[in-house]
Parts: structure tokens; sequence; C-alpha cells
């Protein structure tokens, strides 16, 4: 063993490592904002219908998997078998063991990660220097892997592991290694929003992080337990080794929430509606709504009416040019339980008009709901009770689709939305771990939202900002599947797609504001659930250069050819592991018609990861600047909040 090379490899891959990290930590140098709520970066670039880049992007994945399958002198897979194999045998000076090892690895998703920096290097909107620099992410990502091949070899060697399932573990830490240049890429390449200068007051709960604890160790055993069964000896097969392991994200996902749901389901209590009936504000921000909103406005006063205290609706008006304010005061004069005004404005886009709206109430409890969505009848009736408990900051309802129209996009949204909120996000309530109560349906308390800034302008995700943002003021954050709000739902594929590319652009903009390497971790919400999420990209994105390759492996390969449908099958079910849950829920809510369609999931798991890479093709760049720093860490003060909640330690009996 060569000591001074072994702890020269570890050196250098803590470097880079730090490399990833580092763009992470410093803020955005190009965000003119405040930090709260004003946000003023360069807007996206809107995608044109048929998406030349998004069908370049598949083209040049087409042909480096061409290259990869295809090229026998040299061989890609060889050559950097090779290489791993000579580092590590420079270090361990143990050529025959080494060979063992290196024998059993399969550099497919290497190459899918690969594929994916480099076809993203080719097609997006960015300057030639730029493009250069996301390609080199390539290279910094293939030597990261090397090292940590080498790395992993040398304590196999070292620990007397087995040899033969080396394939697997080597392909789950590339995907690790892969998160981290991922990381890199995204905070060195976009204009991102810089981070936000709400200060952390959110308690330290010691129930939640003991809970989420245990939960990633139960979803590690789960991975264990995968990792022992594809190990066996007829289970190592090729096909496990590559494509299996590309989807534990999904299978992590499923069983960082089981363990919690199961909590919730044996703890569940909810507070129950009293005679108190406290002032309410609703406030729905509207432009061009002509379609739904007087369906909004009535379903309003019906749940008014179900409520039975004051409530108070202004409607937002965005500069609409369509009949909406008329349709408004139409609806407003027939009330019979709320009152309703419209409050106009220039076209200012979403987040302007609910700040406006937010200006003019005076309710210590507030209500969002979006001009496309309808109130359940019961919405403000189980939504008010919680906010009894001085901790709880904000409430959201178990989203439906809504229901006068139905396409097959509304089919495979409910079995979405039966995952999301009747099992996943339910699970994230046991430890406070919701990372965005959508627009769709939101009770708030004023007080924090008015104390950071409202909702932010000039970026996506305004609502996971303001759930974030009071959370971070210290206050808890609940989903109550009995709330409901039905939603608007696409009906075409170019809107399905403009939606998710929208959300997904969202995560990314959320994200750069509360990344925990900036401003500090509040709760599982931000070192659990938001890093889970940051990690997924490079899976999500990777994973659509995944059919291609598998269908150049089928022409070019004759071993592979003979597994093509097991392969495209292993395709679907992997991304198709939320219907595990959604199938009992679905019978538990009789959603017959959905559970027909469930079939055909594996096109709708398409298109929303088709969206995450639009939306990173979407996203404006930085120039390349040689010699001066990208960002820089800046330090705001922290703006005014009102005094924190009496707060107790939380626990499940709470």
């Amino acid at each position: 063993m060569d000591t001074g090379l072994l702890v020269a490899t570890i050196a250098l891959f803590a470097v880079l490592v730090a490399a990833c990290l580092l763009p992470a930590v410093a803020d955005s140098a190009e965000d003119a904002g405040d930090g709260l709520t004003n946000v003023e970066i360069p807007r996206h670039t809107k995608t044109p219908t048929y998406r030349p880049r998004t069908w370049g992007f598949f083209a040049v994945s087409a042909v480096l998997g061409l290259c990869y399958v295809g090229l026998k002198r040299p061989s890609i897979p060889n050559a950097y078998t090779d290489l791993v194999t000579a580092v590590a045998t420079a270090v361990t000076r143990n050529p025959a063991t080494v060979n063992g090892y290196t024998g059993h690895q399969y550099p497919a998703t290497q190459f899918l990660a690969v594929g994916y920096m480099v076809g993203f290097a080719i097609v997006c909107r960015a300057s030639l220097g730029r493009r250069l620099v996301i390609a080199l992410h390539a290279a910094l990502f293939i030597v990261m892997s090397v090292l940590f091949q080498t790395l992993m070899i040398v304590a196999s060697i070292g620990l007397h592991w087995i040899i033969g399932p080396f394939g697997i573990v080597a392909t789950l830490s590339n995907l690790l290694i892969g998160g981290l240049v991922v990381i890199r890429l995204t905070f060195t390449t976009f204009v991102l929003p810089k981070a936000t200068a709400v200060p952390n007051r959110r308690p330290r709960w010691p129930w939640d992080t003991i809970l989420a604890a245990c939960a990633v160790i139960t979803a590690l055993a789960c991975l264990i337990a995968a990792y022992a069964f594809a190990s066996e000896p007829r289970n190592l097969t090729s096909m496990l080794q590559v494509f299996l392991p590309l989807y534990a994200v999904s299978i992590l996902a499923t069983a960082l929430f089981l363990p919690l749901w199961l909590m919730w389901w044996v703890n569940r209590k909810y507070p129950t509606p009293g005679p108190d009936r406290p002032p309410l504000d609703v406030i729905v921000p509207a432009y061009n709504e002509a379609e739904n909103i007087a369906r909004l406005l009535r379903s309003v006063d019906v749940a008014a009416g179900r409520y039975g205290g004051p409530v108070r609706v202004v409607l937002s008006n965005d500069g609409s040019t369509d009949e909406t304010e008329e349709i408004a005061r139409a609806v407003f004069r027939h009330y019979q339980h709320a009152r309703g005004e419209v409050l106009n404005g220039p076209n200012r886009r979403q987040a302007a008009a609910l700040n406006r709206a937010l200006a003019v109430t005076d309710a210590e409890i507030v209500i969002r709901i979006d001009a496309d969505c309808v109130m359940g009848p019961d919405a403000l009736v189980y939504s008010v009770p919680w906010f009894r408990d001085p901790r709880i900051g904000s409430v959201g309802a178990a989203e439906e689709p809504r229901r006068d129209t139905v396409t097959w996009f509304h089919r495979l949204r409910t079995l979405e939305t039966l995952y999301q909120f009747k099992f996943a996000r339910v699970a994230q309530c046991m430890v406070d771990g919701l990372v965005v109560i959508p627009g769709t349906f939101t009770a708030f308390r004023r007080a924090p939202a008015m104390a950071a800034g409202g909702f932010p302008t000039g970026m996506n995700g305004e609502d996971a900002d303001l759930t974030l943002h009071i959370a971070r003021l210290g206050y808890r954050v609940i989903s109550d599947p009995r709330i409901v709000s039905y939603e608007d739902v696409p009906r075409s594929p170019g809107e399905f797609l403009e939606q998710r590319t929208r959300w997904s652009r969202a995560g990314i903009h959320v994200f750069a504001r509360h990344c925990p390497f900036r401003v500090g971790s509040a709760g599982p919400r931000i070192w659990l659930w938001s890093m889970r999420r940051a990690f997924s990209w490079l899976a999500l994105q990777a994973g659509m250069v995944a059919p291609v390759f598998m269908l150049e492996l089928a022409a070019f390969n004759g071993s592979y050819r003979r597994n093509v449908i097991t392969f495209f099958l292993l395709y679907a079910l992997a991304g198709a592991i939320p219907l595990l849950i959604s199938l009992p829920l679905a019978i538990r809510y009789r959603r017959w018609k959905s559970i027909l369609w469930m079939p055909t999931w594996v096109a709708y798991a398409f298109l929303r990861r088709l969206a995450t890479l639009e939306s990173t093709l979407s996203l404006p760049t930085r120039p390349v600047r040689l010699g001066v720093a990208t960002a820089t860490v800046q330090h705001r003060p922290a703006p005014a909040v009102p005094p924190a909640p009496v707060l107790h330690t939380w626990s499940p009996e709470t």
C-alpha cells in the first residue's frame, strides 16, 4: 500500500468535494433585490412550441450513446475501467485484487451523467465560454468518480468485502457524486436569487430531528435489503447493477415517507371545529380568469356559510383584459355569507397581485387561493381550528383535480395527488418537514407573512418561499387531508409541460434562496427534504438519457437485445414506485376510473422528467468572467419580525 499516494487521493477528493459545495455557500451577485420580497433577476426564456433545444438534447444523447456502445477501439467503458484500475493499482500495489473489483463495475451510470452534462452544454442558452465550463463538469464528475472508486477499492480490500456486488455500490456512489457536481453546475451556471434575509428563529424541536433520523435509518435499511437481494449471485446481472440503482432516489423517497406515515396513521389527531369563529380574509390573485372565477367565488361563499364567521374576499385583479372584474362584481352582489371586493391594479404578475391584496387585509388569519381553483365546502371549517395552537403558522389542503372537465391528465393527476397529499405530505408533517403549501389553498398567519415581506416578486415559487419563511420565523406548517381544494389541471401535453416546467424552475429558485449552505438549516424540511430534492435533479435528468441508451444497447449488443423488454419494464416500474402507494389509496377513495389508467403512468412520468430538463433550459445563464469571482458572500441586517410565539416541545402525542 502506497500510504503517501492514498493520502494524496483522499486530499484531492476532499478538495473537489469542497469545490462542488463552495458555490452553494456564496450568495448571488446578480440578484439586485433585498433578500425579502424583491428579487431582481432576468426572467426565464419562454420555451418554443416545438422545443428545438429539447429535441437537440435527445439527438446529442443519441450520438453520445452510439459512441459509448459502438466504439470498440477505443472502448469507452474499457477506458474508464482501465483508468480506475491504474489509479487503484498505484495506491494498493495489488493488481490482481483490483482487477477483481473493477471487473464487476459497469460504468453506464457515468455515461448517463456525462451524457446529460455534455448534452445540456451543447443545447443550453449560453455563451461559448459558459458552454465549455458546463462541459468541464463532466470531466470533474469523471475525476471524482475515479478517485472515489479507488478509495472504495482500498476500503474493500482492507475490510475484506466481497467482490460480487461492487458494481451496485459503485453505481450508488456515482449518483451521490453526480448530485454534488450538479449542485455546483447549478450554482455556477444560472442566475439565481440571493439567499433569504429572514432570520432563522425556528426552535430546535428535538422530536423532529429524532423522528427524521429514524426515518432515514429505516430508508437506508430498505436500501441495504434491496442491495442484499441484488447481490445474490443469481441476481448479479448487468441489468440490475446498471439501471436499478439509477432509481434509488425514488425508492429512498418512499422508504423515507412510509415509517412517518405509519406514525401519523397511528397518532392522527385533528383539532375539531368549536364555537370560535375569528374573522378571515380570503385573497385571490386573478389575471384573465373569466372562465373559472365565478365558480371559485361561489365556492368561497358556500365555504363561508359552512364556517359561520365573518369572511371577507379580496379579488386582486392583476390588470385583466377579459371580463374577470365584471363577473366577480356580479357574483359578489349575490353573496349570502361573505362580503367581497375587487382590488384593481396594473399587471405585475401573481406575487405582486397577492401583495396588493395582503396589504389591505386586517384579519389575523388569511386564506390564499388561486383563481383557477374551487374551494372545498368545509375548507374554512377545518383549517381555522389549527390556529388555536400558537405554533401553527400555515395550513394546507389536499388537492384534487377540478371536476368540470376530465382528461387523461386529470386521471393521472388524481393518482399523483393521492400519493402526495394523502401519503407524502402527512408523513412530512410528523417532522415539520413540508417544503411548500401550494397556492391552490393556503391558510396562514398574517403577522409572520408581513414580517417576511409578503410574497416574493421576480421569481417562481412564491408559495414555497412564503412557506419556508413562516417556518424560519418559528412556526410549524401543517397539511390537513380533510381540507380539499379543487385545482385546475392542464388539458394538453403543451399545457402540462409548461406547468411542470414552471414548478421545476420554482424548485431551483426556492432552493437557491434557502440553501442550507447559505442560510443554515431550519429543521428537517431543509437538511433532509430540500437536500433530497436537490440530489434528485441528477437522477431525474440523467434518467432522460436512459431510454435512448437502452435502445442503443439492444441494437448493438446481442446479450442486451434479449433483455430489452425487461429493461423497459424496469424503467417503467422504477418510475412508477408511487403507484404502489396510490393504488390502495385510489381503492380507498373510490377513484376507479383513474386506476384503469395506471398502465399509462410511464408516459406521465416521462413528461414530468422532461419538464425538469426544460426548466433548466429556460433559466438565464451567467457570463464567464475569468479572474473575477462569480459570487460573493453578502451579510445583510436581519429584518424586523414579530415576537416569536410561545412554543413548547413537540412530540407525536401533541
